[in-house]
């Protein structure tokens, strides 16, 4: 009680002499008293404290001083009530800004951890001195493992002796329990309250640690409408108050303040967890980048009779195209093309695969259509379990030789353009794509070529293209500009004028798919068959 209060409830006592007054307790127990009160025949006034009331005792005869005396005492009420919800303020304003202190200091402290775990122990150890709780438990998910695998359990020196016999497994389920719900929803959290004398979950699980109360809440990174799940941060039972109500000790509960302070802690570990994931997987990306980029031909090869170009560029660092230049069995030489759904890290994946069966192949079989049926039934199973397809289509080209024989696996059509008429004719794709059915049969077609005459290979990132107002490129756009470009140019040429023709399509939009060009330009003698 305020010092002005007890002098006022002092004053009443001393000048009101048959008053008594006296200040009591939540159990009923004087702790103040002022004056005597000895009229037999006594009322009583009373009026609540923040904590206990205040009572005064006067003769009933003396019915005008009871109205005193009572506004005497709403008047230490009322002022009690207001120092208390000043002092509350107070304390919760303090408290509030050392907690925005210690989030402040938190953050530089987490991105400068060492390692992952090293992390989540400063975000833990945090977390716990900010909610005053006993534990903190950090998890990282394993989503494909269905688990999460402890990385911190941090316990405060007073609550030890409180675990349960059955320690906290190394790594747990995902799929059931407390854990279950908290990664479930990325913007939830759980809170669970136990009902002595059990415990909840099983032993070993995350959960079974608490004694009273357990507050989950996931850890995620990014934005949108699907974040990705890194972990799980627990909060666990509040810390004892330093109370005592006999030989019991008195506990805090878990509220909208600790889920403020673990909602904080999981963000910044999110962000710290999600950022350094990222640079990881930045860095496997460049890795991918180059890989891809070693396994593409460095200059076109040497096939006399004709004159080959290609071009190739990703819209991410690792893209699903390919083109290659393969040596058959039978001394040939396959100008390839392919295209895998998808431009990612999976995709450039598929496609190193791909690459080296291919031309595994190559070096038994002399037939592309062999070859293709071979790389079908090999890459099935990989194809359907990543849910992606290939398509690819081939010309072999034999030294000096006017007669190609070509295969297509359900890509692009090839572009013919004649020098001898400025037209392009338009060979449809035919064959099944690889991926839709696990053995497939293939056919060529034979061209026969003249002096001038070019050929174009390409991938739907040609004619999928987009400009303004979102137009598309266009399969009739790319036979035109086919048509102006093959006259009496190089093969080399050719290509840089196709890339030039869609990045001023684009007008600066961003490229949306892989893109890649092949032409081959006939340049045998007349003669030659």
């Amino acid at each position: 009680m305020q010092p002005s209060s007890v002098e006022l409830l002092e004053s009443i006592a001393h000048v009101f002499e048959d008053v008594a007054v006296q200040v009591v307790d939540e159990a009923g127990r004087p702790t103040v008293r002022f004056g005597q009160g000895r009229a037999a025949d006594a009322g009583e006034v009373r009026c609540a404290l923040p904590s206990g009331s205040v009572v005064a005792v006067y003769p009933k005869a003396h019915g005008a001083v009871a109205n005193l005396v009572s506004s005497l005492l709403t008047v230490v009420a009322d002022r009690e009530r207001l120092e208390s919800d000043m002092e509350s303020m107070n304390t919760n304003s303090s408290r509030l800004l050392e907690q925005v202190s210690m989030f402040l200091e938190t953050l530089p402290q987490l991105s400068a951890g060492g390692d992952d775990v090293e992390v989540a122990a400063l975000g833990a150890r945090a977390c716990q001195r900010a909610a005053e709780v006993e534990q903190v438990v950090y998890l990282s998910c394993m989503p494909l493992k269905g688990c999460c695998e402890v990385l911190v359990h941090h316990v405060e020196a007073s609550a030890r002796g409180r675990l349960p016999a059955n320690p906290l497994e190394y790594v747990v389920s995902s799929a059931e329990g407390l854990l279950a719900d908290v990664l479930a929803d990325s913007d939830g959290v759980v809170l669970r309250s136990v009902a002595a004398p059990q415990r909840l979950g099983e032993p070993g699980s995350p959960e079974h640690l608490a004694n009273r109360q357990i507050i989950g809440v996931p850890v995620t990174y990014g934005d949108g409408d699907k974040p990705v799940v890194l972990g799980a941060l627990l909060l666990i039972d509040k810390m004892n108050t330093g109370t005592r109500h006999g030989d019991s000790q008195q506990y805090g509960e878990l509220g909208s303040e600790e889920v403020q302070v673990a909602e904080s802690i999981a963000a910044m570990l999110g962000a710290v967890f999600g950022a350094r994931k990222t640079a990881a997987m930045e860095k496997e990306f460049d890795m991918a980048q180059a890989i891809q980029l070693q396994i593409l031909p460095e200059r076109p090869p040497v096939v006399r009779g004709f004159e080959i170009a290609a071009q190739y560029s990703a819209c991410l660092a690792v893209g699903g195209d390919y083109f290659d230049y393969v040596p058959l069995a039978d001394g040939r030489t396959l100008v390839v093309i392919a295209d895998v759904s998808g431009h990612n890290l999976a995709s450039g994946m598929m496609m190193v695969s791909a690459r080296a069966m291919l031309r595994t192949l190559a070096a038994v079989h002399g037939e592309a259509t062999q070859i293709f049926g071979a790389l079908a039934a090999s890459m099935f199973k990989d194809l359907t379990r990543t849910e992606r397809y290939l398509t690819a289509a081939g010309l072999a080209l034999r030294d000096n030789g006017r007669i190609v024989d070509y295969v297509s696996a359900g890509h692009a059509d090839l572009l013919v353009y004649r020098a001898a008429t400025g037209r392009v004719e338009r060979l449809n794709s035919e064959g099944t794509i690889l991926g839709f059915v696990p053995s497939p049969l293939y056919t060529s077609r034979s061209i026969e070529l003249s002096r001038g005459d070019c050929m174009l290979l390409y991938t739907d990132g040609v004619t999928e293209a987009a400009g303004i107002d979102d137009e598309l490129f266009g399969d009739d756009r790319l036979e035109a500009l086919f048509a102006r470009l093959a006259p009496n140019r190089q093969a080399q040429r050719i290509v840089d004028g196709i890339v030039r023709a869609l990045d001023y399509f684009r007008r600066g939009r961003a490229v949306t798919d892989d893109v890649t060009a092949v032409v081959i330009q006939c340049t045998a003698d007349e003669g030659t068959r």
